[in-house]
């Protein structure tokens, strides 16, 4: 008997060292849950439908997280798929713009539904689950279990783990759980809570970026990266308020390169304006396998506060690159733009110099403005004198100032003026 009592001390022993050795100095653990494990999954799942007074069922994961808070899943009943923000939780971005934390938090997500051999979605209503903000993503509690553990609530371990500050409603079944899974790890100094504490995943460095080096050299750009460019606005995409395409002339091949910004981050006052020229400071990332600048943080006040290495954007210059047709979406349309004219009523046309024609033209813009413009443009072999007369009426796809402020503009194709 004492022998026997003997043995079952020692496990009782071996186990508290056991546990010990995980939470202190035999080394941290990847993650915690023990207060995670405290709450059960209590509801019946199987043959159930979410979008319905059920207000739970099993799902399968499709790929992987968008964030750390937000998955897309299959639902099992046969009604498609449900994009889910996880209730109660707020992870800090890893797409459209990273911040400290978010893709170690979007990892973490990936890393544990992936390793589910069953996931339920829990609404946090008991019935159809409520929307976001945002109002297409279902809140809800995502539960899962893997081949070792019983069911646990990722939301509530994503909390626990300093990944996210506890947004769950006071009004919430679960509230007191990811109240207690907070105070957990602000004693820890997890993650967001210990702002000296680094991110190996997330680096504040700002990289110069030329988009003709990009386009000949992507392998030098990494997603993550955080870059700044000087960069006109060429188009904002359509049916899109938030993305737009940039550009870039290079005078030596005499061609321009693009690249897409994501602006649905944006902060400060806002919007771009189609042909005007920014300093854009931003993360680069992959979106549908393209690459695409993200995270910018837009004002026009930090031009005068701020230096070349600011981690803010602004405007460098409003008429940069400037359109002349009258049947442009940015003359007539909601993307109006004052760098869009109406056409050119050719006014002086010099004699050839060489090959550059010069000409001047008036025009007025969307809001009414006339103003008169000196173009000048390289002119193939083929042209005739007198192709361009005084009176003429021209739409010009693109030209450029390259000076602020002044009245002389380039137009770099002469195949883009038509008469």
């Amino acid at each position: 008997m004492k022998k026997s009592l003997k043995i079952m001390l020692a496990l009782c022993a071996a186990a508290v060292l056991s546990v010990s050795c995980a939470l202190t100095a035999c080394g941290e653990p990847d993650h915690y849950d023990a207060i995670t494990k405290t709450l059960k999954l209590t509801k019946e799942y199987e043959g159930k439908v979410l979008e319905s007074d059920d207000g739970i069922e099993r799902v399968e994961l499709i790929g992987g997280t968008t964030d750390g808070d937000t998955t897309t899943f299959r639902l099992t009943s046969g009604e498609g798929t449900v994009r889910v923000r996880y209730q109660g939780v707020d992870t800090p971005e890893s797409t459209g713009g990273v911040e400290k934390w978010g893709k170690a938090a979007s990892n973490f997500t990936d890393a544990h539904l992936k390793s589910a051999t069953t996931i339920v979605l829990e609404s946090a209503t008991g019935g159809v689950p409520e929307k976001d903000t945002q109002g297409g993503r279902s809140l809800c509690y995502v539960w899962y279990k893997t081949a070792t553990d019983d069911f646990k609530c990722l939301n509530l371990e994503l909390v626990e783990n300093g990944y996210s500050k506890n947004k769950e409603d006071a009004s919430k079944a679960y509230y007191s759980y990811f109240q207690q899974a907070e105070e957990f790890a602000k004693g820890k100094k997890l993650h967001l809570h210990d702002p000296d504490l680094e991110d190996p995943l997330f680096d504040t460095s700002v990289q110069p970026m030329s988009l003709k080096d990009f386009a000949e050299n992507p392998e030098k750009y990494a997603e993550n990266m955080k870059v700044h460019l000087h960069a006109y606005v060429l188009e904002k995409l359509p049916k899109s308020g938030i993305t737009y395409t940039i550009a870039q002339y290079d005078e030596e091949t005499n061609k321009v390169y693009t690249l897409t910004l994501y602006a649905g981050h944006v902060t400060g006052d806002g919007k771009l304006q189609v042909g005007s020229l920014y300093h854009i400071v931003g993360t680069l990332e992959e979106y549908g396998g393209n690459m695409q600048i993200a995270g910018i943080n837009y004002d026009n006040d930090y031009k005068t506060t701020q230096g070349e290495e600011s981690e803010h954007s602004w405007r460098d210059q409003l008429s940069y690159y400037l359109i002349f047709n009258p049947n442009s979406d940015y003359f007539t349309g909601a993307y109006g733009s004052t760098n869009c004219y109406g056409k050119v009523t050719v006014g002086e046309v010099s004699p050839l110099n060489g090959s550059t024609l010069t000409f001047t033209g008036a025009a007025t813009n969307k809001e009414g403005t006339s103003s008169t413009f000196t173009f000048k443009v390289k002119v193939p072999e083929t042209y005739v004198e007198g192709t361009i007369a005084a009176g003429n009426q021209l739409t010009i796809k693109g030209c450029y100032r390259f000076t602020d402020g002044s009245d002389e503009l380039t137009i770099v194709n002469y195949t883009d003026i038509v008469k």
